[in-house]
């Protein structure tokens, strides 16, 4: 009938597939979750920037190894805190 014979086919490609499909969906799940704790604690806790960045980035550090995320999550929080930073200063000059 058929030279098929199941479980000898190699699934290497799809298991590295799945793994980089998991690892993004941890990363951008953590990205979105420190993106928009930070404008929910200055808007809707009435919390100051400066704490909101704070409170944000230890959230951000703490994601970190329940994600299991590496070295390009902390340069992303940095460079989101560094930003948010900016951002913040821009918008207490500006009131």
């Amino acid at each position: 009938m058929s030279d098929y014979v199941h479980g000898e086919m190699s699934i290497v490609g799809q298991d590295k597939t799945f793994k980089g499909f998991i690892r993004l969906s941890a990363f951008f799940t953590a990205f979105f979750i420190v993106v928009l704790l930070m404008p929910i604690l200055v808007f809707g806790a009435n919390m100051g920037w400066p704490a909101a960045l704070v409170v944000t980035f230890i959230v951000g550090l703490v994601i970190s190894p329940v994600f299991k995320l590496g070295g390009g999550w902390y340069a992303t929080l940095f460079g989101l805190a560094i930003l948010a930073g900016i951002i913040g200063m821009i918008f207490s000059v500006l009131t």
